[in-house]
């Protein structure tokens, strides 16, 4: 199924790309307008799929506690994550986003009581001490690093979506993923759009350059409208395990695309901190092999 991979290929440099189209939307829009609008432009497009599709747009009152759990901690990452993401690179968060399945093994340990093994603690170990050369640029010993506020927040996003993660694992066995995440989505985008509308200077929209608008257009309709609809199809085709490898491809589109556009700096030890948060995430979760 080439096709497929192709499509995967494709989901994974767009979510890559996002975090470059929002270090450019956040030069004219605060964090809350950039999240609202993604919300606005990319939600209906999911409703569209899930509509075609026939999927019943509700669940039973029973499953609604754990949506709206997820939605309050899914809107606590959009927000810590772009917060972040004004303090520092695109690259940078890029690479830092990329542990974020090595948190969820981490806490599928302590919340799920799955098993610990010597992989996940010496993964621990390779992505931690990534994340360091990252955040310190190398220089780990200045201890200036320690106020680097943009990279910390970021790297506490990863951890907020494995919450989220580890909130819906069993609500998404029941029902189509698609439609757990457009439910929790909206609830998001209830509280978010209506706090935008009520904060925002609307005047300024008036006068947007053409990049910007780009970017947003990007964000939403691409990177949350058809890149979840393109995810749900590679993860039914190809089963989450293959399609999880090409998550690896994610923080390579970013730097990609990062340091020619945004002029963005990538170091020696931004590549060896990337590539041992890379390194120390394969280690984790490569499966023991069989003689």
């Amino acid at each position: 199924m080439l096709w497929v991979r192709i499509l995967m290929f494709a989901t994974v440099c767009f979510w890559g790309w996002s975090f470059v189209a929002t270090k450019i939307c956040l030069q004219y829009m605060t964090p809350l307008e950039v999240i609202a609008f993604r919300y606005i432009l990319g939600l209906p497009i999911l409703a569209g799929v899930i509509i075609a599709k026939r999927m019943p747009l509700r669940v039973p009152r029973r499953d609604l506690s754990p949506i709206i759990w997820a939605s309050v901690v899914i809107t606590i990452h959009f927000i810590i994550q772009i917060t972040g993401m004004r303090y520092t690179s695109a690259t940078n968060t890029g690479w830092i986003i990329s542990v974020t399945p090595l948190v969820m093994m981490v806490l599928s340990v302590f919340i799920l009581k799955e098993r610990v093994t010597y992989k996940i603690i010496v993964g621990v170990a390779i992505a931690t001490f990534g994340i360091l050369l990252l955040v310190s640029k190398g220089d780990l010993f200045s201890l200036s690093w320690l106020q680097s506020t943009g990279d910390w927040l970021v790297f506490a996003s990863a951890h907020t979506w494995a919450i989220y993660t580890v909130l819906t694992r069993d609500i998404s066995r029941r029902y189509s993923p698609l439609l757990v995440s457009f439910l929790v989505l909206s609830f998001s985008a209830i509280v978010l759009i209506s706090a935008m509308v009520v904060t925002t200077d609307w005047n300024k929209f008036a006068h947007l350059p053409a990049e910007p608008i780009v970017a947003m257009l990007f964000l939403g309709i691409v990177c949350l409208g058809l890149a979840f609809w393109f995810w749900q199809i590679g993860v039914a085709k190809l089963g989450a395990a293959r399609a999880g490898v090409f998550l690896y491809i994610e923080p390579l589109a970013t730097t990609a695309l990062a340091v020619p556009y945004l002029g963005e700096q990538f170091g020696i030890f931004t590549a060896i901190g990337g590539l041992l948060v890379l390194a120390g995430v394969y280690f984790a979760e490569r499966r023991t092999r069989t003689v």
